[in-house]
């Protein structure tokens, strides 16, 4: 009998044994595991927000937005100045101006992309050093061609030998250019390829620097908890606390950061290898 309660303790202590083996090792590896997938994922999405942002910036230098300023109004005539006025309204102006701004709407951000186009300067020629040397710039060389052709005087673009100097403005198509190598549709751009799928939240401001100077910016960010959605939730809690922050995002919407990102910056890196 106790030849068997013997054995009986020893496959406890050994099952025991085994288990706390396993406990250890799995509290090693699954940070690491947690760790890799993390950053892979991160990464991928990385590469979105800076496509996005590659976007943003071409809309923004390609693309005139209207728009509707408050117009002063009283007794349904516009006011142009008003003293003590109590029954004035402001109300959206009818004609809009036009500015170059980024864009809050991914369909109107993805539309850019597959049907828009982007100016290109086509240069032929260069100046040479004497030209240089004699004062002549790239900006006179232009308007001293531009002069010639309103004209029909090529005299003095031959005497000063521009007769091979060009400067051409083309139109190059947006999708064809910039995203030429994207890995997946340009439709889905909009969503997150890792974790649980959502739509990124994107949205635009304008912020006064210090110098009184108003900026256009914009911001587009993934929550941490959709990217990191499957995998260990205590883990992502530790991340979230020890980073203080709870999303991957690129640009800011209450200061002008260049449309930096708030990633490490070897992702980046990554990304333009």
């Amino acid at each position: 009998m106790e030849k068997v309660i013997r054995i009986v303790v020893s496959v406890v202590l050994l099952a025991l044994v085994a288990f706390l083996v396993y406990k250890i090792v799995d509290g090693i590896e699954t940070p690491i595991e947690y760790e890799e997938q993390r950053v892979a994922r991160f990464q991928t999405t990385v590469d979105q927000l800076i496509a996005i942002r590659t976007a943003q910036v071409a809309f923004k230098e390609n693309v005139l937005s209207p728009v509707y300023t408050k117009d002063s109004v009283k007794n349904g005539k516009k006011v142009i100045k008003e003293v003590n006025g109590n029954d004035t309204v402001f109300v959206k102006s009818k004609v809009p101006t036009y500015e170059h701004l980024y864009t809050p709407s991914f369909d109107e951000l993805i539309n850019f992309i597959n049907n828009g186009n982007l100016k290109v300067v086509r240069a032929i020629g260069t100046l040479t050093d004497d030209q240089l040397k004699a004062g002549l710039t790239e900006k006179k060389a232009i308007d001293m061609i531009a002069k010639a052709k309103k004209t029909g005087n090529w005299k003095e673009v031959e005497d000063n030998g521009l007769k091979n100097f060009r400067r051409d403005t083309i139109l190059v198509p947006v999708k064809d250019s910039l995203f030429k190598n994207l890995e997946y549709p340009i439709e889905d751009l909009r969503y997150t390829r890792v974790g649980r799928k959502v739509e990124f939240k994107m949205d635009t401001a304008t912020v006064m620097t210090g110098s009184g100077v108003a900026v256009k910016v914009f911001q587009c960010y993934a929550l941490y908890d959709d990217l990191l959605d499957g995998l260990n939730r205590q883990l992502t809690v530790n991340y979230k606390d020890k980073i203080k922050d709870t999303c991957l995002r690129v640009g800011k919407l209450d200061e002008a950061n260049n449309n930096a990102g708030n990633w490490d910056a070897t992702m980046e890196k990554k990304k333009q290898e």
